[in-house]
């Protein structure tokens, strides 16, 4: 009785093992994205740019500009940071 109860639970494991040892699926490779490289667009020196938009936006008042422009100065503020962490 109990060599058929180790039977019973023997082969479907061999059945198991032999059908994954056998069958063979087709291995998917997903393709990577490449980064394109990083470009430096307008100023060459982007310590620069950093310092000529840090100027801009201390020279910027509530009084003088909207809030709006204010965040348009913010916005370019991190473009710039940004490009600069791509930079090196």
């Amino acid at each position: 009785m109990t060599a058929v109860l180790l039977a019973l639970l023997f082969i479907p494991a061999l059945v198991a093992i032999a059908l994954v040892l056998l069958v063979r699926r087709p291995v998917r490779v997903l393709a990577e994205v490449a980064v394109p490289p990083a470009s430096i667009s307008g100023s060459v020196d982007p310590i620069a740019t950093l310092d000529a938009l840090l100027a801009e936006l201390e020279g910027a008042s509530l009084a003088d500009n909207s809030v709006v422009q204010l965040e348009q100065l913010a916005d370019k503020l991190e473009a710039a940071a940004a490009s600069l962490e791509r930079v090196g």
